[in-house]
């Protein structure tokens, strides 16, 4: 196996940074250790006028891309994977990738490389033409503050968008937002702008930057995030996390999608090398579809919500408690289904 990615390790990503709890099997299993990283236990949402709060089943890790990617790609590397790090993939097709270094002749290529990628234009991916679903991700890591709850995950609406705040390794705190591109028109790409817009409207997050002290000097943003449906297998290319599918940031759910997604394409890839490329990319789109859409569409409608403030307190006044633990179970994957993936890796 070769892993290619254009970045060198360890290095900053833009994510919420909350591992669910439904992904710590898995990791465990693969021997990467995230001890001395937050636990969170529970889920807050910030309201106008009321807060919502409910419990976890089971606590998560508040983990920052730096340190896990890190980890991933050394036990990558110790179990036997050739590691190509700084290397820049400028093609892709189903046998063969070409970097600034040469081609690389493959028989199964798997894509990894997130919401967005020239690779997706090239190979002509439906979602990449829609305009009226593109949102942008941004955040910036802060020092911890007193304010700071380091055992919950909050989450904070704003028009047309929302922040989580979550506590990381090594004392400190990661704001990560999402908003729709409508939102931005006019401020290109000044982060420090937007927020200070948002401050201005909703008292609740000027008293959240307020608290902050800034532990990086800029904001990190993405290439577009579009909330519609993908393949899971286009071209003959298997797609894995963001690439073959977006839950929204809210759930807090999209790096144990991402592993999830990993372990569940395994068996249909050693398949394809075993020469039923056919059968196995039928099989993939069908199991992915079953394990992820309907946690997408659950996504989809909590965040119409999250991004109307007026709309969520009205909500949140008349939600019974269960509506926490409802949709916790409808965005995540269970434990017997984490259970039996694994156990089909393994097997």
């Amino acid at each position: 196996m070769v892993l290619i990615d254009r970045d060198s390790f360890p290095r900053d990503k833009l994510c919420g940074e909350f591992l669910s709890w439904d992904a710590l099997p898995i990791l465990e299993r693969l021997g990467v250790s995230l001890s001395g990283t937050p636990a969170i236990d529970r889920c807050r949402i910030a309201g106008r006028r009321r807060s919502y709060q409910f419990e976890f089943p089971s606590p998560a890790r508040g983990v920052s891309r730096r340190l896990l990617d890190d980890l991933l790609f050394r036990q990558a590397a110790a179990t036997g994977a050739q590691t190509r790090p700084s290397c820049m993939v400028t093609a892709v097709s189903h046998d063969r990738v070409t970097t600034d270094a040469g081609d690389i002749g493959a028989r199964v290529v798997v894509g990894a490389w997130g919401r967005w990628g020239r690779f997706d234009t090239q190979l002509k991916r439906a979602f990449v033409r829609d305009r009226a679903h593109r949102n942008f991700g941004f955040k910036r890591h802060y020092q911890f503050s007193s304010c700071d709850d380091r055992n919950a995950v909050v989450l904070h609406p704003f028009r047309r968008g929302y922040l989580g705040v979550a506590a990381i390794e090594g004392l400190r705190t990661n704001i990560c937002g999402l908003v729709h591109a409508s939102r931005l028109a006019g401020h290109k790409g000044r982060w420090e702008a937007f927020v200070d817009e948002i401050r201005r409207e909703e008292p609740h997050l000027d008293a959240l930057f307020a608290a902050h002290n800034p532990a990086q000097d800029d904001f990190l943003s993405s290439e577009p995030v579009i909330f519609r449906a993908r393949s899971a297998v286009e071209d003959g290319i298997f797609m894995i996390g963001d690439a073959s599918g977006i839950i929204d940031p809210l759930t807090g759910n999209g790096m144990a999608m991402a592993i999830q997604s990993a372990l569940l394409a395994a068996p249909f890839i050693l398949e394809a090398l075993a020469g039923r490329r056919d059968e196995a990319g039928r099989g993939y789109r069908r199991r992915h579809n079953e394990f992820f859409a309907p946690r997408i569409a659950w996504s989809r409608r909590v965040a119409f919500l999250l991004a109307r403030p007026a709309l969520l307190d009205a909500a949140m006044a008349a939600a019974p408690r269960s509506s926490g633990p409802f949709l916790l179970r409808k965005t995540r994957a269970a434990g017997d289904q984490v259970a039996r993936i694994l156990d089909q890796w393994l097997a």
